[in-house]
């Protein structure tokens, strides 16, 4: 599901204001349910993209 204008700014806003790589990972997980909406392969596909991406990250 694309993000109207105002959307996009409400989530970069979200993302900029994070301090943290625990902070950005969680803002990233909230935005990707919003993004996946209804749709569990989506929603599945952005699970496993953001949870390497925790990983990665973890500690930071």
């Amino acid at each position: 599901m694309p993000l109207t204008p105002g959307q996009a700014a409400h989530w970069n806003q979200r993302i900029a204001a994070t301090a943290t790589n625990s902070d950005r990972a969680q803002a990233l997980w909230d935005l990707a349910r919003t993004l996946a909406g209804k749709d569990e392969t989506a929603w599945a596909d952005l699970v496993r993209m953001l949870t390497k991406w925790t990983q990665a990250h973890a500690g930071s």
